[in-house]
């Protein structure tokens, strides 16, 4: 099974801190990450296959749903071969 890793260059300046583990993306974070854009991860969110969460104005991607859309695409794209 080859699942996508999620890199961590998102963080851009923040890696100067300490190494903790990522709890949650912004759509941009996550959309640089993966190299496709916004628009693709907020549909994505609007098709119930990405679940996200509001704080404040600000929408946050949990990491381990993303772990879980990543596993689950993986799979999805096997069994179309």
């Amino acid at each position: 099974m080859s699942v996508v890793q999620v890199s961590s260059q998102a963080q851009g300046a923040d890696s100067e801190r300490p190494s903790t583990p990522k709890l949650g993306w912004t759509l941009d974070e996550l959309a640089r990450s993966l190299s496709v854009s916004v628009p693709f991860i907020r549909l994505e969110v609007k098709r119930g296959r990405l679940k996200a969460a509001h704080l404040g104005r600000r929408v946050v991607v949990l990491d381990t749903e993303v772990h879980r859309y990543l596993a689950q695409a993986s799979d999805a794209g096997r069994s179309w071969r």
